[in-house]
């Protein structure tokens, strides 16, 4: 087995809590090491893990931003706007 995909599975651990095109690079990154079919079964499933942390993270990100949009144009619940969990920090 080649070293390579090792050090693209621990390059993707330091890059975990990055913004959602991070996320979405790092899936492609993920997706071109399992399709190219040189990494051992554990390997394999730990990046699957971690695809679908980013995933489900991703899903996370866009609902919240998708429900900002909502309460901006005031489509929203009860039509109400309220501060945006991002805003200020």
């Amino acid at each position: 087995m080649a070293d390579a995909p090792n050090r693209d599975v621990e390059a993707g651990a330091a890059r975990d809590d990055g913004s959602l095109e991070d996320r979405i690079a790092r899936l492609e990154e993920i997706v071109q090491a399992l399709e190219a079919d040189r990494l051992e079964l554990d390997e394999a499933l730990a990046l699957f893990e971690e695809a679908v942390g980013h995933i489900r993270h991703a899903e996370r990100t866009l609902a919240e931003a998708e429900l900002r949009v909502e309460e901006l144009k005031g489509e929203g619940p009860a039509g109400v706007l309220r501060p945006f969990e991002g805003e200020g920090e």
